[in-house]
């Protein structure tokens, strides 16, 4: 290999810090850690250097965002408020917020922007329907599902403290009567609901999107046969992985519709290390050797060997030998044996 050639395969898989700075905040932001980006921000600044050599940090409101990043945090921050929303059950609070502030997300007057390219590569899409149509009613069957719950789900965000005690009920005194008229109402309540379910359900263009919506709302609407429906055999759709699901694919629209990229720069490059180098190990591609590896870099799974001790032959050492294939690569392994 000669060396124009070795020193640009260092710089492609070498990344200079200011990189690595942007690569961080990129994942940080996409992920609406706005109070970890202020902080990594902070300590990441460029330091001065005193008269007595000392460094001189600039203080926490001396740092600036620019506009890109200033906009990515606040839309974030509105991201981050829907998410907790959904999570907590709060569904039509939600819907609320979609509408107030990323409107093309349920809007039926959204269209689909056909697939964009940046620099000659397609960009990511969402795995899950952006279709404002199938969204709504799928935060509409969410909200369905809240409703007929007879026991709490609480959800507690990240960095919350829950309640020492359980929570309790008011104790104010009620009669079985009121008892009675209170749990028609909130049946009553319920039916109105899944009847608009599958009114909504039936307005659907397309006759396959008809025909799956209501075989869904025929399994979710057996919630209704029962006085405590997490008893009952339907419990699948009470857990908090429903709700985990529905934030998930209302985020990634959001995302979509505001032509921010779906995922980050960071989780993108490991997707695709991992796709990349599971088809290496099936088609049982050997690796370089050792000596073709760049400076200070071991591909995922492998070690890079120790140097062969001096000898006072004039033979020249043989170089290792290479590993027979690239093995399957675990991203949380690499992250353990990396840190």
């Amino acid at each position: 290999m000669s060396q124009a050639k070795a020193q640009r395969n260092a710089r492609t898989l070498g990344a200079t810090p200011d990189e690595l700075r942007m690569l961080v905040l990129d994942y940080l932001c996409h992920n609406a850690r706005s109070k970890t980006v202020q902080a990594f921000t902070h300590d990441s600044a460029v330091k001065y250097v005193d008269a007595d050599g000392d460094d001189i940090m600039p203080a926490p409101g001396e740092i600036t965002f620019d506009d890109g990043l200033r906009l990515r945090l606040a839309s974030g921050e509105l991201r981050e408020e829907i998410r907790t929303c959904i999570l907590s059950g709060q569904i039509d609070e939600a819907i609320e917020l979609l509408n107030r502030y990323f409107p093309s997300v349920l809007s039926e007057n959204t269209e689909t922007p056909p697939i964009s390219k940046t620099n000659g590569r397609l960009e990511y899409i969402p795995s899950t329907s952006v279709n404002p149509a199938h969204l709504l009613i799928n935060l509409h069957i969410q909200g369905f599902i809240e409703a007929a719950r007879s026991v709490p789900l609480p959800y507690y965000p990240p960095g919350a403290q829950p309640p020492t005690s359980p929570i309790t009920t008011s104790t104010s005194e009620t009669t079985d009567e009121d008892k009675e008229m209170s749990d028609l109402r909130a049946t009553e309540r319920l039916l109105h609901r899944a009847q608009n379910l599958y009114a909504e359900a039936n307005r659907l263009p397309a006759a396959e999107d008809r025909g799956q919506y209501l075989l869904e709302l025929g399994k979710v609407g057996s919630l209704l046969a029962y006085v405590v429906p997490e008893k009952g055999p339907v419990t699948q759709y009470l857990g908090q992985d429903r709700r985990e699901a529905l934030a998930d694919s209302i985020d990634s629209a959001i995302l979509y519709r505001t032509g921010q990229r779906v995922v980050s720069k960071l989780d993108l490059a490991a997707r695709q290390t991992s796709v990349v180098w599971s088809m290496l190990h099936e088609q049982k591609i050997k690796p370089p050797p050792p000596s073709g590896w760049p400076e200070g870099v071991a591909p995922p799974g492998m070690s890079r060997p120790a140097p062969a001790p001096s000898s006072m032959s004039s033979k020249k050492p043989s170089e290792p030998d290479a590993p027979q294939a690239f093995t399957p690569f675990d991203l949380q392994s690499y992250l353990d044996t990396s840190t």
